[in-house]
């Protein structure tokens, strides 16, 4: 087995991580957004957020520096080659998404679910809510954009 395939085996296994994480979010918030029932949001939005931090932002960071040294490796090069240049700019841009919007934003949810279920109030769960869903649309559409540009390679 080449190093090359190790690397293929490896990029593309945390890459299905990424959009596992993605549907795992995507399903839990629709099943809390289905219930008015507060401790269940909670529950919900406790498990998006742990599967976006530990594995959706763990797995972004992998896929796309194991995405360049694969690309390295099939000779592409960041000079020459202007398809590597849109997939790093497409994988910053999925990065921030996920740390500046997404992070933050299902913190927020996962904290007023916590408090509303404690008999707390809830006063900006619905700003929040459209934060965060934006900014996970926003972030499928990215990881889309990567799929195609993987899969549709060109040299510079």
């Amino acid at each position: 087995m080449t190093l090359e395939r190790i690397t293929t085996l490896l990029h593309l296994f945390f890459a299905f991580g990424f959009v596992g994480t993605l549907i795992v979010a995507d399903w839990n918030s629709r099943a809390a957004r289905a219930t008015s029932d507060w401790s269940r949001r909670s529950l919900l939005f406790e498990i998006v957020g742990r599967s976006s931090r530990v594995a959706g932002a763990g797995t972004l960071l992998l896929t796309g520096i194991l995405g360049n040294l694969l690309a390295v490796q099939l000779g592409y090069r960041m000079r020459a080659d202007a398809w590597l240049r849109w997939v790093n700019l497409v994988w910053v841009a999925a990065m921030i998404m996920q740390f500046a919007v997404c992070l933050p934003a299902v913190r927020r949810l996962e904290t007023l679910a916590g408090a509303a279920a404690a008999g707390g109030g809830s006063e900006g769960w619905d700003p929040a809510l459209r934060r965060w869903r934006l900014g996970n649309a926003f972030l499928s559409v990215l990881y889309v954009s990567l799929l195609i540009l993987m899969v549709f390679r060109w040299r510079g």
